[in-house]
């Protein structure tokens, strides 16, 4: 488990010092790169996490019937 969240955090840092070097490595914006990178890690992983949909279940169709209609 402690691997994992070593993991979990050089992935972030990673993304964070890439949008610190996209908006020109200006200084004071740390938090906001780091959040924003979390956020775009948890979506990442959430979608790994998901099934695709073509993995999916399709779901059923309701029937179609065949009941006579009567008129009174």
């Amino acid at each position: 488990m402690q691997s994992a969240e070593i993991n979990r955090g050089e992935e972030i840092r990673q993304l964070a010092y890439r949008y610190w070097q996209e908006e020109g490595c200006q200084n004071g914006a740390e938090l906001q790169h780091w959040l924003k990178a979390e956020v775009i890690w948890l979506e990442e992983q959430r979608s790994r996490s998901e099934p695709s949909a073509a993995k999916s279940p399709k779901g059923r169709k309701p029937r179609n019937s065949h009941t006579v209609k009567r008129e009174l």
